[in-house]
């Protein structure tokens, strides 16, 4: 089985680098993606990483589970910072499971069968589970139990 980590807002700090680099629209606190644009890749590639999700990545890989990553972003810069990241943070990761859309409420079209996504978003959680997969809403307080109760639940 292929766990599928997020990557904004489970392995790295978007919301701190939209702080940092003030890409937030003021009247409802969204992205200005001409904004993260204008900036390039250095906006995805330069992102903190978060360290809880860091440290479940390491765990399940110590588990001996294969890892991948399931993102999305719409602007080739993006893609491309991305990319950048995990070859910095997370190299160990193999290209071929590394998947990239357009639109993370989209995930669950390019689902992977025996697979379990990890993400920050809950729409993106129940759309993955609907295709008959796994997968584990984020948050900060997310552990190996929380990884561990969902992988061993029965569909």
């Amino acid at each position: 089985m292929i766990i599928y980590f997020d990557m904004d807002g489970v392995l790295a700090d978007f919301d701190k680098q939209a702080d940092k680099m003030d890409i937030w629209k003021p009247e409802n606190h969204k992205p200005d993606w001409k904004k993260a644009e204008e900036i390039g890749t250095k906006f995805w590639a330069d992102m903190e990483p978060i360290q809880e999700g860091m440290d479940l990545v390491a765990a399940i890989e110590k588990a001996g589970y294969e890892i991948g990553i399931f993102s999305a972003i719409h602007l080739e810069c993006g893609k491309k910072g991305k990319r950048e990241w995990l070859a910095k943070h997370l190299p160990q990761i193999p290209k071929k499971n590394i998947i990239i859309v357009r639109r993370g409420n989209m995930k669950h079209k390019f689902a992977v069968k025996d697979s379990m996504l990890i993400d920050d978003k809950l729409e993106n959680v129940q759309n993955y589970i609907s295709v008959g997969e796994k997968a584990l809403q984020f948050n900060r307080d997310t552990k190996f139990a929380d990884f561990e109760r969902v992988i061993n639940a029965s569909h």
